[in-house]
């Protein structure tokens, strides 16, 4: 296996970047009902009151929408915790009484039908690991990693990675340098040693570019965003054309 020289570590979001959101249709709120439902029957078995469903609900979505209105102030990571306490004192439930982790496990997460890998995200991983880079991933994500790792133990994922984050477990969500320092520092590696991948201009390029990281724009056929002014220094439409790019740095 041989080492690279100029480049060591190549990170990657999560969604629209290694997995494909195109053949999934369903609103968010019709996602997260499943979800919520389960966690209505634990509160409800554990000897909780609480308002008709459809209440239950509402209240979650108004929870989660101003807990990342807030968040995006000062791009600080919502916390799904924290959301769910929040959502709990809202209706009037004595957190005393409730186990947050028992709670966060009854929501039973799982991955979302009709999304998967892109064609070529094991084949392209697989590539890059052979080639000896680590492997990292940053999403901004509520959740906590173990709950998108369920997604990455599904799609057959997560032994690729050598580092994982969520904007949830750090505190701070992309484009804020912080969470990209973070998993450089797990990676022991220097952000110009770096290259980050993902889909979002706005949050993905711009925090990578301000991290002083190697910036690769994910720009899959469906995904249509604007840059508003924030330049990557490459833009790609599958993973695999990620390899080119990188032979190029490589050999210059």
């Amino acid at each position: 296996m041989t080492q690279p020289s100029l480049i060591h570590a190549i990170i990657f979001d999560f969604d629209d970047t290694l997995i494909d959101w195109s053949r999934q249709i369903k609103p968010y709120p019709e996602i997260y009902r499943f979800h919520l439902e389960n966690l209505y029957t634990f509160l409800s078995e554990t000897g909780h009151t609480l308002p008709p469903i459809e209440t239950f609900v509402q209240q979650y979505q108004e929870v989660v929408r101003h807990a990342w209105d807030e968040a995006k102030i000062v791009w600080a990571g919502v916390n799904f915790a924290t959301v769910l306490k929040t959502l709990f004192r809202a209706l009037a439930l004595d957190l005393s009484q409730i186990d947050i982790q028992a709670a966060m496990q009854a929501f039973n997460w799982q991955p979302v039908p009709n999304v998967a890998p892109f064609a070529d995200t094991h084949a392209t991983l697989q590539t890059l690991k052979q080639q000896g880079y680590q492997l990292g991933l940053i999403t901004n994500s509520m959740m906590p990693m173990w709950m998108r790792d369920i997604e990455l133990r599904a799609y057959e994922l997560i032994d690729y990675f050598d580092g994982r984050l969520t904007s949830g477990d750090f505190g701070h969500m992309k484009p804020h340098p912080a969470i990209y320092h973070e998993l450089l520092r797990q990676l022991g590696c220097r952000p110009e040693q770096a290259i980050f991948v993902g889909d979002r201009p706005a949050n993905d390029i711009a925090g990578a570019n301000d991290a002083g990281m190697i910036s690769v724009l994910m720009s899959p056929p469906h995904v249509i965003r604007d840059l508003n002014g924030v330049q990557p220094d490459y833009t790609i439409e599958t993973l695999q054309d990620l390899l080119p790019i990188l032979a190029a740095l490589e050999g210059a």
